[in-house]
């Protein structure tokens, strides 16, 4: 049925954008394929539904020591495809439209980062992690709204949240998947400490730029029964930019936002529930063929409000939650704080190539009750990009992380102090 829906969707899409009618509306199938050759020092084996293949950001396990070469879904930009469009219904206004689908070049499939998880469970033999892409058809964005070119806009659906659009501007190193801590890692590039939080169901997002300054209101409606605020959230962006200079920031609240991960029951998943809140700040200049940017942000994971059975929540995403019935399901710890620094830029040497480099400053900081200890995460990043055309480009890159301080040593864990990424790729748009 899926593979029906994709196969329609394109064909009309093909046909809106070569019949549009005067002007007045517009229909385009668009996309990214994106795909590296790259090593990574220290990893599990890929998995073909892990949307980001590879992960040599995080902290791995001392007994993960075996090197893994392969092909890398987006390097730069996961792969990707959709239909968006418009239709003016004059005076200023106009409809509009996203479907988006994340998929693997490597094989075709939807991101899913519940099955990979799925398939870890109990013991983990490939690289998996916890994401919004879960094998939702349209799983990157769904939305429709209205625009007016003084009031702004508003959309409804599935929707970005504000630190994510932030960070598609203002990280050094294009926000790159395989290359970017703030790409590889959707808890600190967008989610607010969830990666799920990062594109959110069910929520209305507005926006209006007046001048150099720009606005931004998300609000998450929630999903139970006479607990209106039960999985419900918000977000709210303020920015100014104008000629060279840009500053943006962003805050972030969800409730009884769900965290996945691999469960002791073959097939199953965990979840965990938090309440989460983050506050995001970066800011870019432009001089000449050089930009600088950087940015700090702070998210902080707490007890949620309500348990996972009062929820009534015994599956993610078609496979049933392992832990659905446990107090394990629901964090219950003192307030676990992370600060997150960056700084970096990129240089143009001519028209079509671009270096880019970064430098990433991930530090969890001890909680009250030890749960949490000390550590720091400092990952070094570049990324050099020639641009055949405006659609096609051939990119290197390399990425080095080392782990710091004792929340990556025993008592908590026994960790690789280092890992690197290194690849090439080619990317192209449609």
């Amino acid at each position: 049925m899926n593979k029906k829906l994709i196969g329609l969707g394109m064909l009309l899409a093909a046909n809106g954008t070569f019949a549009q009618t005067a002007g007045q509306s517009s229909v385009e199938l668009y996309g990214i394929i994106d795909v590296a050759v790259g090593r990574v020092a220290n990893s599990l084996s890929t998995d073909p539904n892990y949307g980001n293949t590879i992960n040599a950001y995080s902290a791995t396990k001392a007994t993960v020591n075996n090197s893994v070469t392969g092909l890398i879904n987006g390097g730069i930009q996961a792969s990707r495809w959709g239909i968006r469009g418009t239709e003016d219904l004059g005076g200023g206004v106009k409809a509009f439209y996203t479907l988006e689908s994340g998929f693997n070049a490597q094989d075709g499939a939807l991101s899913n980062a519940a099955a990979s998880l799925a398939a870890n469970s109990p013991k983990a033999t490939t690289v998996s992690s916890n994401s919004s892409l879960d094998g939702q058809l349209f799983n990157r964005q769904s939305f429709v709204g209205l625009s007016d070119s003084k009031l702004g806009s508003i959309a409804f659906g599935r929707t970005y949240n504000p630190i994510y659009e932030i960070v598609t501007d203002y990280d050094p190193v294009q926000q790159a998947q395989t290359f970017s801590p703030l790409g590889a890692s959707n808890a600190i590039g967008g989610g607010g400490g969830i990666s799920e939080s990062t594109r959110l169901d069910n929520s209305i997002k507005y926006k209006n730029k007046v001048g150099p300054v720009n606005v931004g209101v998300l609000y998450k409606f929630g999903g139970v029964a006479g607990n209106t605020s039960a999985q419900s959230g918000y977000g709210l962006n303020l920015g100014y930019e104008e000629g060279p200079f840009g500053i943006q920031g962003a805050y972030e609240s969800f409730t009884d936002a769900l965290k996945s991960g691999t469960s002791t029951v073959a097939g199953d998943v965990n979840v965990t529930n938090y309440n989460t809140s983050a506050y995001f700040i970066a800011a870019k200049y432009q001089f000449g063929q050089a930009t600088v940017r950087g940015g700090y942000e702070s998210y902080t994971l707490k007890v949620p409000s309500d348990t996972l059975v009062s929820l009534g929540v015994n599956s993610f995403f078609g496979y049933a939650i392992g832990n659905a019935a446990s107090a394990s399901a629901n964090f219950s710890a003192a307030n676990q704080t992370t600060d997150v620094w960056f700084i970096g830029g990129d240089y143009n040497f001519t028209p079509a190539l671009n270096l880019a480099v970064g430098f990433y400053d991930q530090n969890p900081k001890a909680s009250s009750d030890g749960k949490q200890l000390d550590g720091n995460i400092y990952s070094y990043s570049a990324l050099l990009d020639y641009h055949f055309s405006k659609r096609t480009d051939v990119y290197a890159g390399w990425l080095y992380s080392s782990y710091k301080g004792a929340n990556y040593t025993a008592p908590l864990a026994a960790d690789n102090t280092s890992n690197y990424v290194a690849a090439l790729g080619i990317r192209t748009k449609f």
